[in-house]
Order: C-alpha cells, then structure tokens, then sequence
C-alpha cells in the first residue's frame, strides 16, 4: 500500500497562541452628554453625524429660571452691600460717642456707667458690621452659584469628534440624573477616526 506524506524543510518559526473570545468594536474615545441642571430644551444646534468642535456649544436650555435667579441674587448682593455700609457708619458713629464719653468722664461731667454704655455700643456695632460683612460674603457666593447653574444651560461639546447620536429634541425637558431616566441623556459624541476592540476573555 501507497501512503502519502506532506513534506516540509526544518526551519525556526514563532508559534502564536490563538484565543478565540467574543467582544465588540467601540470608539476609542466617546462620551455622552448628561444636563447638570434641569430645564426645557430651546435649541439642539448639532444632529446626528455633524462634526463637533471641543467647546462647541451643542445645545441650549431655556435660561429664564436661572436668569431670573442671577437677578435676584445681584440683588441681595447689593442689599448686602448697603448693610456693610450703615453697619460702619454706624461703628463710626458709636466710636466717636465713645471718645466723647471718655472725654466727659475724665472731667467728671458724666460717670462711669455712661462710659460703660458707650464701649457697650462699639462693641455691639463691631459685632453688626462683623455680621453685615458676612452676609454679603454669602451672598456674593449665591450669586456665584446662580451664575455658574445659567452657564451651564449652555451645553458645550467636551470632545472633539462626532455626533453618533442625539437623543433629545427641542421642547422636551432635560434633566440632570446619572440614571439614565428619560431626559437625563443628551446626545453622544466619539471620535470614529479611532476605534478599539472590548474582548470578553
């Protein structure tokens, strides 16, 4: 009987392992866009496929709320700041009675007590302008978080890359959530010039 055999030249070669695994193709880099506040879409700017620019404005929410709430906050920011002046008119006033005071009581014109009413007064306007300062240091800061909540109805594109998808259209609400409820999605952006294999193994 004929047998066949394949015949190959003793040569050095790399041997590979092979794993077969299942998995998927994703972009490198990809994010989805999630509101920090909550209101009313006004303006989507971007569509499926656009290309985006970093810093792109890519949608806009309704700014009224939140402009409404600069408005008041700059309000009390100068209401505080009236209250910052009377409080050191007022510790002004009450240091010059006290040196008056003083003066009087070493010529014997008024007695002790009245001097003692008269460093009680300075020491309760130093407590008030203390207190005025403060308040208008707070206010200064609500008006910085109003601020800060009305730039953010401007959405603006963290990456460059592309619109994959827009999940949300002009008049419905977005809403700030990480659980992924209607509404708390906004759109993705990826850079599809790069993409990566995810293999289960």
């Amino acid at each position: 009987a004929r047998i066949e055999a394949e015949l190959a030249k003793v040569e050095n070669k790399a041997i590979y392992p092979a794993v077969l695994a299942s998995g998927s193709l994703v972009f490198r880099q990809e994010v989805q866009l999630s509101p920090e506040v909550i209101g009313k879409v006004s303006e989507v700017l971007v569509k499926e496929g656009d290309q985006i620019a970093k810093g792109q404005v890519v949608l806009r929410l309704d700014p009224s709320t939140y402009k409404a709430d600069v408005a008041q906050q700059e309000a009390a920011v100068r209401n505080a700041a009236v209250s910052v002046d009377r409080a050191q008119i007022d510790l002004d006033n009450q240091q010059r009675k006290l040196e008056r005071s003083r003066q009087l009581a070493a010529a014997k014109f008024i007695d002790v007590s009245r001097l003692d009413d008269a460093k009680l007064a300075v020491d309760l306007a130093v407590v008030a302008l203390r207190s005025a300062r403060e308040s208008r240091q707070q206010a200064t800061a609500m008006l910085a978080l109003a601020q800060e909540r009305l730039a953010k109805t401007e959405v603006r594109a963290p990456i460059s890359g592309t619109a994959t998808s827009v999940s949300i259209k002009a008049g419905e609400t977005a809403v700030a959530s990480a659980t992924g409820i209607a509404g708390s999605s906004l759109m993705t952006i990826a850079d599809v010039g790069s993409m990566i294999a995810e293999v289960n193994v």
